[in-house]
């Protein structure tokens, strides 16, 4: 991402922090998703978006 920015490439920056969001949300959905026992237990509710 900061070199498409250093670059000037501002559609390749946007490409790439789009891409690094969809992952970061698919990885803390899967933890959540594993997790989901424990966390209930400690009284979290962890419901479906």
């Amino acid at each position: 991402i900061l070199a498409a920015v250093r670059a000037g490439d501002a559609n390749e920056a946007a490409h790439r922090l789009s891409a690094h969001i969809v992952g970061s949300r698919d990885r803390l959905v899967t933890s959540l998703h594993n997790d989901r026992r424990g966390l209930r237990a400690r009284g979290f509710a962890v419901v479906a978006a």
